[in-house]
């Protein structure tokens, strides 16, 4: 099959990547991936955006230094360290349609904070996403994996398969026809 050219090319931090249908692992099937860390020498890392886990930080951690973050939602980031609650937070660069900010491994008083300010989206996750180095640009070249740019929408869209597939469906025609891809083609 010849695949088109991403119409975005790296870099891959501060990107986003959408599982391609053909990865069905158990683990990032139609997963969208914030990539918070890149580097040819060290590898790639990041948190899956769109895989909550039904949990929220209050019922997880019952501490008064949590209570404003009771109500916060926890989300799969990935199968590394997945015996960690990491808050990360995104804001909105409104001048850039592409534009966001992340700030990662934050501190529960700094998720606390920054939960209260406007443009901000605070994050809670269970494990994390990693790859060594040049792991993820032969997974890239292998098309596994679909590159796209940081939009605003991946914050703001439902933070389920909705977000993968209207994140698909942005990139291009070809990625659209992708996008509607049954989970099982065989059962089509």
């Amino acid at each position: 099959m010849n695949i088109p050219s991403p119409l975005f090319q790296p870099p891959i931090d501060g990107s986003l990547l959408l599982a391609a249908p053909s990865l069905q692992d158990g683990v990032f099937d139609r997963s969208v991936i914030y990539i918070h860390q890149h580097s040819h020498a060290k590898g790639a890392e990041g948190f899956i955006l769109n895989c909550p886990t039904g949990e929220l930080v209050g019922t997880t951690l019952c501490s008064a230094e949590f209570e404003s973050l009771s109500k916060l939602p926890i989300y799969y980031g990935g199968p590394v360290a997945t015996d960690q609650l990491t808050f990360s937070s995104y804001r909105l660069n409104p001048e850039e349609e592409t534009g966001v900010e992340c700030q990662v491994c934050i501190s529960a008083e700094e998720a606390a904070k920054t939960l209260r300010t406007s443009g901000t989206f605070v994050r809670a996750f269970i494990g994390k996403s990693s790859w060594t180095d040049g792991q993820l640009e032969d997974e890239l070249e292998n098309h596994a994996w679909y590159l796209a740019p940081p939009i605003q929408d991946a914050f703001t869209l439902p933070q389920d398969e909705t977000l993968w597939k209207e994140t698909l469906q942005s990139l291009s025609p070809f990625h659209h026809i992708i996008s509607l891809t049954p989970e099982n083609p065989f059962l089509n």
